[in-house]
């Protein structure tokens, strides 16, 4: 049996329900949120297509926003928002970019794939991680993600469409080692390591050239550390193309909260950091 990774997790026309949760995180936006919130606005036709492609379900953000799209302060349109970004809002260079929109959408997708198998996203009021991984055990549990608190909480510096989207990356890819057969928790530092936190929380960083994979093969691997990722070092490639690769519509403040959340990260996370950062030269 596989085991629980913990990480760090609309107006619909026609359609009510009621949520079996009740939502406790503070709500309210950031200067980030607000300023990528005024570049789409209530778009009905995004995310009506995001809620199905993403899997965001009634019964688990019905109490969150989910019938109340267009009010920019509730967790599920801040989820929808950030999902925005994932699908339009990379430039897909592919002399600068790690990777491609094809592929970070694949990825943070609800359905089975080459990256993961199927899953959803849940919300969750902890306040201790970002979000979480939960493999699927048969009868008991269905493989979900779960986003925590601290991605929607006014009062965290992760409260921001960028930080948010990242997440979708890094509790996916422990999806793909799920599905693929590697171990699915993070690391222990060890002791000649540079990862700064505690316990099963670092991973390491496979460094790899911009040219290394054609857009939309993220999910390969040769299983050497030759081809692979951990992670983190998804969620800060995927950080560093928002914040050095976007296209030119993305908000300046989205973008800060991108390189800073990944720069963060490249420092304390990684065994063998620090990790490429935002803004350095690309490598090839």
């Amino acid at each position: 049996m596989k085991l629980t990774i913990v990480v760090s997790s609309l107006a619909l026309i026609g359609l009510a329900t009621s949520s079996s949760l009740t939502a406790s995180c503070p709500t309210g936006t950031s200067q980030a949120d607000r300023d990528l919130w005024a570049v789409h606005g209530c778009n009905a036709g995004y995310y009506l297509f995001q809620y199905q492609a993403y899997d965001f379900r009634s019964s688990d953000w019905g109490d969150r926003g989910f019938f109340d799209a267009c009010n920019p302060n509730l967790e599920y349109p801040k989820s929808w928002s950030s999902s925005y970004l994932v699908n339009y809002g990379l430039r897909d260079n592919n002399n600068q970019s790690f990777h491609g929109t094809l592929d970070y959408t694949q990825l943070a997708y609800g359905a089975a794939s080459n990256f993961h198998d199927d899953s959803h996203y849940e919300p969750t009021d902890d306040n201790d991680i970002f979000g979480s991984y939960y493999s699927y055990i048969p009868i008991f549990r269905s493989r979900h993600i779960e986003l925590a608190c601290p991605l929607y909480n006014p009062a965290s510096t992760h409260d921001n469409p960028a930080s948010r989207a990242g997440d979708f990356m890094h509790e996916n890819w422990h999806g793909w080692n799920d599905k693929h057969g590697y171990e699915i928790n993070h690391k222990v530092n060890p002791k000649d390591g540079h990862c700064t936190l505690s316990g099963n929380n670092c991973d390491y960083f496979y460094f790899h050239g911009v040219s290394a994979y054609v857009f939309g093969d993220l999910w390969q691997t040769d299983g050497t550390a030759n081809r692979f990722h951990s992670p983190n070092q998804v969620q800060v490639e995927f950080l560093c193309d928002v914040s050095d690769q976007p296209q030119p519509w993305v908000p300046a403040s989205v973008r800060l909260a991108a390189a800073q959340d990944a720069n963060d990260r490249a420092v304390n996370r990684f065994i063998n950091g620090p990790s490429y950062m935002c803004g350095q030269p690309r490598p090839f």
